[in-house]
């Protein structure tokens, strides 16, 4: 027995790391265990090590418990709130000194920490709903995270909204960064697509930003908005888009405005057509509509629809040379089917400033529309001009006629070289007339002009013998027996329903209106048996007359024929003012543009 045991405990040493090793301690912890379950000593023992006995409180950490009493209720509050609160957050505080007061302003750094979130969140919620609403009808760029307003026209040509949110912009710019695309936002989009290959148009005159924003790749050719800009504007941009676009096939050139719609679809409509995408300025307009808007409705404003027009006369006619502004005078205007509360006032204004206004005019400053909109005999038309003078203006080049109305304004943009001397346009080709409170079915817009050379005042010439000969030469006194005689002869022949050549516009040419007029007057004249070539002599003495009389008419009973007799006696007034323009409305029947159309019956 004592060899097998001693060759038994080499082996229990050699091993000391085996599996086996701890089972004969375990058995003997349990054998111990046992034999001391037996005892009662053994088992106080045991019943004492279950117990926990407060631990010393060291003097400077009294009121740890009110602390954790504190924290319990916290606790309880912030899970009531939704926030995670941790025991451990508080024995950091207690490490650090702190006390309850400091885990109560934990517990509200959480609170408000969290309620911040939600704000933000909820603010960035409300401003894709503004952006999308700003945005309206247009395509909106949304992919790789980015959502701008902005459209790819073609691979090369993007059009987008106003870059904002800059304080380089202005205060409203930086404002504006809330519900437009935000430049942080544009500049990552150009970094991520484009580095390198982009070129920004600026079409705004009334929000600028620092070039250098991006990289100094900007452009400005500025108008205002709902306008139109000088035509030969449209033509430098062009070029420099194209300049740009041809050094590298990856550029792109990007165009915007405030909304990037309508000035924006001008130009890049008109940069089709000079890079010949299509033909004609409608396919042009059609491409460009469908691309940047859902309904089609991007570039919709007549003016500015015509002058996409214009430039492609500019590219096919005049071999895309703008042609010099041609030098007119606008005579006036004349209203077909004009409602009865259709009476506004006029500011006739070119790009570089305000050329007439009927609220400024010695001669009209102090009336009302109602009092120099002169009605005529024909039903629905309305004419103004100023009685003794030229015209209302010179215009060369862009002009734009404004309506001011309070139905409703209108205006519209030409140019006096793409356009005739007489102009109609009706309502489809005026700006902002579909925003009238009450609708005019027919109205119809007659814009009168004549060549003007600016050497000589412009006149009225007679027709017939008197063609060559300036009538204001004449003497008024001693041809006054002629004109009395000359009047009762036209009440014979019918000449009372015919207007002197008050504001006659027509040169007398043959195939004009004055002229075909003159015709008339001569076949009437030889029907009641006068001699035509001394007729046509009276004739022109009556309307060089006429054109300086004033016909103040202070009998509303007196007819048409009695004023022309007593206006015919009374003295020579060249400038003519406001009474006499009230007495001009008064009595129409004095008043022709040249032509008989204000005067037949439709």
């Amino acid at each position: 027995m004592e060899s097998e045991s001693t060759s038994s405990s080499p082996q229990l040493s050699a091993k000391p790391s085996d599996a086996e090793a701890p089972k004969p301690i375990a058995s003997q912890n349990n054998s111990s265990a046992q034999n001391t379950s037996k005892t009662p000593a053994s088992t106080i023992s045991s019943w004492a090590k279950t117990l926990n006995f407060p631990q010393p409180v060291a003097p400077g950490q009294q009121g740890s418990t009110v602390g954790d009493a504190g924290t319990s209720s916290f606790s309880r509050f912030a899970s009531g709130l939704g926030l995670s609160f941790t025991s451990k957050a508080f024995v950091t505080n207690d490490r650090a000194g702190g006390n309850a007061p400091t885990t109560q302003s934990g517990v509200f750094e959480s609170i408000t920490k969290g309620l911040i979130d939600t704000s933000l969140n909820a603010v960035k919620a409300v401003q894709v709903k503004a952006r999308h609403a700003v945005s309206q009808n247009k395509r909106r760029y949304q992919e790789d995270g980015f959502d701008l307003d902005m459209t790819y026209i073609t691979e090369n040509i993007i059009a987008m909204g106003f870059p904002a949110g800059d304080m380089s912009s202005g205060f409203f710019g930086y404002v504006e960064g809330f519900y437009r695309n935000h430049m942080e936002e544009v500049i990552k989009f150009f970094e991520t697509h484009h580095q390198g290959k982009y070129k920004v148009y600026n079409l705004c005159s009334e929000r600028l930003y620092d070039a250098s924003l991006f990289g100094g790749k900007v452009a400005s050719f500025p108008f205002d908005d709902h306008n139109c800009p000088p035509i030969h504007l449209i033509k430098l941009f062009c070029l420099s888009a194209y300049s740009w676009l041809k050094e590298d096939i990856l550029n792109v050139v990007v165009v915007h405005c405030k909304a990037g719609m309508a000035r924006t679809g001008l130009m890049i409509c008109s940069l089709l057509l000079f890079l010949k995408f299509f033909p004609t300025a409608e396919e042009c307009i059609n491409y460009y509509n469908q691309k940047r808007c859902i309904d089609g409705k991007a570039l919709i404003l007549p003016s500015q629809i015509r002058y996409v027009k214009y430039f492609e006369r500019i590219l096919t006619q005049f071999g895309g040379e703008a042609p010099p502004g041609r030098r007119c005078m606008l005579r006036g205007f004349r209203f077909h089917k004009c409602s009865s509360w259709i009476r506004p006032s006029i500011t006739i204004s070119s790009h570089s400033g305000i050329l007439f206004s009927t609220k400024k005019h010695r001669k009209t400053k102090d009336l009302m529309p109602e009092d120099f909109w002169i009605r005529t005999q024909r039903k629905g038309i309305m004419v103004f001009a100023l009685p003794g003078e030229p015209g209302l203006t010179e215009l060369a080049g862009d002009f734009k006629i404004y309506f001011h109305d309070h139905q409703g304004d209108f205006y519209c943009w030409l140019n006096t070289s793409m356009m005739e001397n007489r102009l109609i346009l009706d309502v489809s080709e005026l700006d902002g007339f579909e925003k009238r409170k009450l609708p005019s079915p027919g109205f119809k817009v007659e814009i009168v002009m004549v060549d003007y050379d600016g050497s000589v005042p412009l006149k009225p010439k007679a027709d017939g013998a008197s063609k060559g000969k300036d009538p204001r030469q004449g003497n008024i006194s001693s041809s006054s027996e002629g004109t009395k005689d000359n009047l009762n002869k036209n009440k014979v022949s019918g000449g009372q329903n015919r207007g002197d050549d008050v504001f006659s516009d027509s040169e007398g040419e043959d195939g004009t209106p004055s002229s075909r007029r003159s015709q008339t007057r001569a076949s009437q004249t030889a029907a009641a048996g006068v001699d035509s070539s001394s007729q046509k002599e009276q004739i022109a003495n009556l309307t060089h007359n006429t054109e300086q009389l004033s016909l103040r008419n202070s009998d509303p009973k007196k007819g048409a024929s009695e004023i022309k007799s007593e206006t015919v006696e009374r003295a020579a007034i060249p400038n003519l003012g406001s009474n006499d323009i009230k007495a001009i409305a008064a009595d129409a029947s004095v008043f022709s543009f040249g032509d008989d159309e204000d005067y037949e019956s439709e």
